[in-house]
């Protein structure tokens, strides 16, 4: 995987928090029901073949403010439009 700058991997969260927004716009945690998180995104290797490829393999990770339960989304597959 290339390099990416600063700037690219900013917009790249961003775009993440917007899908995450469309897609869930009640969000809470499902653990404790508090809608609080930190963010974090990075490059996950470990992704099943298919699910993502070695250039486009990004997780975003919500952690919960009040418990600290985590969860996770494929950045491809939660941007990704649904058929409704």
């Amino acid at each position: 995987m290339g390099e990416i700058t600063a700037d690219a991997w900013q917009k790249e969260i961003e775009n993440a928090r917007d899908s995450l927004r469309k897609r869930f716009p009640d969000l809470s945690c499902l653990r404790c029901g508090r809608d609080s998180f930190l963010v974090r995104m990075w490059p996950d290797e470990s992704l099943v073949p298919g699910v993502a490829s070695a250039d486009d393999n990004r997780v975003v990770e919500l952690v919960c403010e009040n418990c600290g339960f985590q969860e996770k989304h494929v950045v491809r597959l939660l941007s990704a439009e649904t058929a409704t």
